[in-house]
């Protein structure tokens, strides 16, 4: 049951409201968890045994966590126990006392690493072979038949758990913030099980720490009736942002990307930028409808984008775009790699033989390297997800590298990066980089990825913006206006939040009539124009299929 069908909004999340409210405080966390796997196993096609993917999860990631709070609260007895003197009675020294507790605080570190080592590979390996099998199979096959051998292994074709992406780097997350010590081990599994299937980020999200949501979660305050509206008025506009933009732009970006040979020119480019203003109304309205259900619980998640399109370069395009994915991957890969022993090694090598920028270049390319290949790895089992990976770690790095120089530029040119056309020509170049990265990331296949690239300078044919070829694309004329007014509504609102406006705390402010109004209003927007019912196609969330 995805969150914009009227059966979630008008029947399961009222009962659920309902049924939270009518229950003591104390277990309010565990109707919480009913409702949770009671909606994950609407999506089910194989029953019951769909629960056995995150109840695995859960087990490994509870036991782990425990182990590790025990390893360590081992260590902090033996380390107290030392003993100040020896048989004799005769005082040890500082220096023996001191490498005595050094000694055990580095035995139960390698043991505490081998059982957190032990959770992360469990896990990985579960989502490895449930995601990838077919993925790896089919390129060793691949090889096999360039190679001329006739041998083939047959492709596995596993049913692949919803959410299984999201919930797995929920857990790995919270391993090793117990490993960090940045939390106590979770001592009830169901609890645990609560904060990695919780019904409203299952789908697609956002990635949340534990530490960031589990007082919220297990708390079972009572409703406040204005993080209810709150948490409709952004379920709407969500809703609004995936049914009326992302879903009328579906048959367009079909048919262009399936026409991947015969296009050219501005017809490519079209279906680059089609394609990411789709994913962006559909992901960002869908996380829209995710952070609306949990505010009506009092709970906060973490927001997903913050005006991804006003950001001057690659990376932080990144900090604004698909935001708890990018905070995963720097705490959990990018600093440890960073501060890790091979960094360090490169450090005293470089001291002395190459100044500062250089230096940290390298470091910087350790790091990224390990989080783009998983960024694109992450998002499924494609070349062209690598490459997206693959390409923005290569752009970003090249952005740190040059980046001194740009100043120097600038400096001579006597400018800096707020000069507002600095800044317009950063976001335009950024728009660049955004649109070549999302037509490799949708192409179906790589080959079709470069070949709709190389098109793109073969011919240039801006006429298709008036002559009636876009009315060829699976749209007429009203749902292309229906679009851009829709689109001018989401920029507009857009650059208000840029500017640092509450948008809907501004409208809570409002005269009631006001406030229903523009309530109202969008409710009929979605309502008249939404594409959902008998004689239209129903388009999933992109992002739950990761």
């Amino acid at each position: 049951m995805a969150y914009y069908k009227l059966a979630f909004g008008a029947i399961f999340l009222p009962g659920t409201i309902l049924l939270y409210q009518i229950f003591p405080k104390k277990i309010r966390w565990f109707i919480l968890l009913l409702v949770s796997l009671a909606y994950y196993y609407t999506y089910s096609s194989i029953g019951v045994r769909i629960f056995l993917y995150p109840a695995a999860a859960t087990a490994v990631t509870f036991l782990i966590g425990h182990f590790l709070e025990k390893l360590d609260k081992i260590k902090s007895e033996k380390v107290k126990s030392v003993v100040t003197e020896d048989a004799s009675g005769n005082p040890r020294s500082k220096d023996e006392i001191r490498k005595e507790k050094s000694d055990i605080r580095d035995s139960y570190t390698k043991k505490s690493r081998i059982v957190l080592t032990i959770g992360i590979l469990a896990l990985i390996g579960m989502l490895l072979y449930l995601k990838y099998s077919d993925f790896f199979i089919e390129n060793v096959n691949h090889i096999f038949e360039a190679a001329g051998s006739e041998k083939r292994f047959a492709l596995k074709n596993l049913l692949l758990p919803l959410g299984i992406s999201f919930y797995s780097m929920q857990a790995i997350g919270y391993m090793v913030d117990v490993y960090w010590k940045k939390v106590a081990a979770e001592k009830n599994p169901l609890k645990l099980l609560l904060f990695l299937t919780f019904f409203p980020t299952i789908v697609e999200g956002p990635i949340a720490a534990y530490t960031d949501i589990h007082e919220d979660l297990f708390k079972g305050d009572s409703i406040d009736p204005e993080n209810v509206i709150q948490g409709y008025i952004r379920i709407i506009w969500g809703a609004m942002k995936k049914l009326v933009i992302a879903d009328r732009l579906y048959p367009a970006v079909n048919l262009l990307f399936d026409s991947s040979s015969s296009i050219r020119g501005f017809e490519v480019i079209a279906a680059a930028v089609l394609f990411t203003v789709m994913e962006y109304m559909d992901f960002s309205g869908s996380i829209d409808m995710v952070l609306g259900c949990s505010k009506i619980f009092g709970i906060a998640l973490p927001e997903n984008f913050r005006q991804p399109f006003f950001a001057r370069n690659a990376s932080e395009f990144w900090r604004r775009w698909h935001i708890s994915l990018g905070v995963w991957f720097k705490t959990y890969i990018f600093y440890p790699v960073s501060i890790g022993s091979l960094a360090k090694k490169w450090g005293k090598f470089a001291k002395g033989r190459f100044s500062k920028h250089p230096t940290k270049m390298v470091v910087s390319a350790m790091a990224l390297l390990p989080v783009w290949l998983c960024n694109g790895l992450w998002h499924g089992p494609k070349w062209t997800y690598i490459f997206y990976g693959v390409f923005y770690f290569v752009v970003i790095l090249t952005e740190l590298i040059f980046e001194p120089l740009g100043d120097k530029c600038l400096e001579k040119l006597k400018l800096t990066r707020k000069s507002a056309g600095v800044e317009i020509t950063r976001i335009l170049r950024t728009w660049i980089v955004i649109f070549a990265g999302e037509l490799f990331f949708r192409a179906n296949t790589l080959k079709d990825g470069f070949i709709m690239f190389g098109n793109i300078f073969r011919r240039f044919n801006p006429s298709i913006f008036w002559n009636g070829t876009a009315l060829g694309w699976g749209l007429d004329i009203a749902d292309w206006a229906v679009v851009f007014i829709m689109l001018m509504v989401v920029i507009v609102v857009s650059v208000i939040k840029e500017r640092g406006v509450d948008i809907t705390g501004e409208l809570l402010r409002r005269p009631l009539l006001l406030r229903w109004g523009l309530t109202l209003g969008l409710i009929m927007v979605l309502l008249i124009f939404g594409l959902y019912g008998p004689g239209f196609e129903e388009v999933d969330m992109i992002y739950a299929g990761f």
